[in-house]
């Protein structure tokens, strides 16, 4: 089961992003971070968090879909960080995903090693590496990891949105669900690649494995407790992405119960549901059949009440601590944090999807 991120010590404030690399670098540890993503909310706010709160150096991203962020990618601020590739996907594919994450680490990490770097983040656009305790924990046990324990884990809490309408969710959720049972999605982590271990390959999206770990099971890993490090993951953090993301998925895998039927999670199979009948309405209001607004307008209200029963958080909880101190660890599977460090992007919107 996954422990709620308490941690013994305050988490100090964020250096800025040099300091923080340089943090890492007196415990031998220079982070990079790879990732594919499609169409991100807010993404440069995901860029300065992990660039001034935990110091990487590099960012290597599989850009689907997305060519507008092209001009923030190559901006001043960022060119010297992230090495960036363009692809052009249209459709959304749920089982294919992993195919092309896995080719993209395959290909990142003899890259990762030549420019110097020690440890490889794999983690998505909705994810950002909370340290309660502050990052000398941290760069402590990546730097004792050593080549034997190449994949170095974390665990994940989810998070719960303050209100239906929210802009920027890495700015604003002060909720995370921490009891895996009662997650949307993944229950299983992330994981930081021991650069310097043979062999060094994915295992899936949340694991790495090396030559001489290729086994599988907990050979070969270094668990981080949840007081040093864990991924805070803001899954269909706004409505709009969760359309957006669900209706993609709906055209492209149809009503086929074989989809269903292999789809891990209750929430994502329910979204389907969701986003099939929006498409069946949608099709009705094109071909202006009797009703059609009704249905329509049904469709959406569905959709928005099942989004926020899953993805809002419930009413009457105690105020969070402010940044800097310990979360608040509810009973009921809630825990209560402000992630130091991440503020929204003043005058710069990146691409809702």
């Amino acid at each position: 089961a996954l422990e709620p991120p308490a941690a013994a010590a305050a988490a100090p404030s964020p250096m800025g992003g040099d300091a923080a690399a340089a943090l890492g670098a007196s415990f031998g540890v220079s982070l990079a971070v790879v990732s594919m993503i499609k169409q991100p909310a807010n993404f440069e706010t995901w860029l300065r968090y992990h660039r001034d709160s935990l110091g990487v150096t590099r960012f290597y991203l599989r850009v689907e879909d997305t060519p507008s962020l092209e001009a923030l990618l190559s901006s001043p601020r960022w060119a010297g960080l992230v090495e960036a590739e363009f692809h052009s996907r249209g459709e959304r594919d749920y089982f294919e995903q992993m195919d092309r994450q896995s080719g993209h680490i395959a290909s990142v990490i003899p890259r990762a090693r030549a420019a110097g770097l020690t440890h490889l983040l794999h983690i998505d656009d909705d994810e950002l590496v909370y340290c309660a305790a502050g990052l000398p924990p941290l760069f402590r046990l990546l730097s004792a990891a050593g080549v034997e324990r190449p994949n170095v884990h974390m665990q994940n809490v989810e998070a719960l949105l303050p209100a239906p309408d929210c802009d920027n969710p890495f700015a604003a959720v002060r909720s995370f669900r921490h009891f895996p049972t009662q997650y949307c999605s993944y229950t299983n982590g992330k994981s930081f690649g021991v650069l310097a271990a043979a062999g060094l390959r994915s295992h899936g999206p949340h694991h790495f494995r090396s030559a001489a770990t290729c086994g599988g099971g907990g050979a070969g890993s270094l668990d981080l407790p949840a007081g040093v490090a864990v991924v805070l993951h803001y899954e269909s953090a706004t409505y709009a992405k969760w359309r957006t993301k669900y209706l993609e998925l709906a055209r492209r895998h149809g009503d086929a119960p074989e989809v269903l039927s292999r789809v891990p999670f209750a929430f994502y199979r329910q979204s389907l549901s969701s986003a099939r009948k929006l498409l069946h309405a949608e099709a009705e209001v094109r071909l202006r059949t009797p009703a059609a607004a009704e249905r329509m307008r049904a469709a959406e209200e569905g959709a928005v009440r099942l989004w926020s029963k899953w993805k809002v958080e419930p009413e009457g909880l105690p105020p969070p601590p402010p940044p800097g101190e310990p979360p608040l660890v509810l009973p009921q599977g809630i825990t209560r944090l402000s992630p130091g460090g991440v503020t929204a992007s003043p005058g710069r919107a990146a691409p809702d999807g």
